[in-house]
């Protein structure tokens, strides 16, 4: 009957009415879940960022300590090298058993010294380096000093006598860098060199600083990285691992300018 098929129509609506309001309380409890969700996620990014200033402090204070530990074992390092020097291009097996009397008849054959000067060798031994092959570089002789004035004395005479020779052969003196500070100097020498060969003159102050002679007067750089905007400009890359250039954007060294034409 009509009746019955009112009745039944009105049953289906409402149960259809009922499935649909139990799936929206659904969605809206999903929606509440997520936007509560959103709003803790909000908060944590909130208390993150407000951690951050103290973080990047924090991260700052122990990049410095860790630099300031560093170089104080790098001067300590250092001081216990200042009686000692290098030398390079000895060929292996010349000193035969006695190293000390084959480097103090050598120095003063070749650098020519005073036959009455005392030079107080204390010691002196090939570095530890691995033997080397036939196309591998010599290793240098290390020879330390009783007296740093004696030392001072010899390595200045090598070096104003720049060609010195020993057995027809080119030798060279040098100090006895730590082993981070001849890797800076390598570097430093390597830009140095493409330096020249854009007719740009650059030396190497003590311990691995760069100092460029440009027509608008001297720039002494600490380090490589804080010389890299300049190099670039100048068609020159510098290579630097991350952390090192992380550490520099952190703390940094300035340059310092020096009026003057070169």
């Amino acid at each position: 009957t009509i009746e019955k098929g009112t009745q039944d129509a009105s049953n289906n609506t409402k149960a259809t009415l009922s499935r649909v309001e139990s799936s929206l309380k659904d969605v809206l409890e999903r929606t509440t879940k997520l936007e509560q969700q959103i709003t803790d996620t909000n908060q944590r990014e909130s208390d993150a960022e407000d951690q951050l200033p103290a973080i990047d402090c924090v991260l700052r204070y122990m990049l410095q300590r860790e630099a300031n530990l560093s170089a104080k074992c790098e001067n300590l390092e250092s001081t216990a090298r200042c009686n000692n020097l290098r030398i390079y291009g000895i060929p292996e097996g010349e000193e035969k058993s006695d190293m000390i009397s084959f480097v103090t008849d050598m120095m003063r054959t070749s650098l020519r010294l005073p036959k009455d000067m005392d030079l107080c060798l204390e010691k002196a031994h090939q570095s530890l380096n691995t033997k080397p092959k036939d196309s591998t570089p010599l290793r240098s002789i290390i020879v330390r000093f009783s007296n740093y004035r004696v030392k001072e004395k010899v390595i200045q005479t090598a070096w104003n006598r720049r060609d010195v020779t020993h057995h027809g052969r080119r030798i060279y003196f040098d100090q006895d860098y730590t082993a981070n500070i001849q890797k800076k100097r390598k570097q430093v020498r390597e830009i140095i060199k493409q330096l020249k060969d854009k007719n740009v003159r650059a030396v190497s102050p003590f311990p691995a600083q760069l100092k460029i002679y440009l027509d608008s007067g001297a720039k002494t750089f600490a380090t490589l990285a804080r010389a890299a905007s300049t190099l670039e400009k100048m068609g020159i890359h510098v290579k630097m691992d991350e952390r090192e250039k992380y550490r520099e954007e952190l703390l940094g060294e300035s340059w310092t300018a020096v009026s003057g034409k070169a």
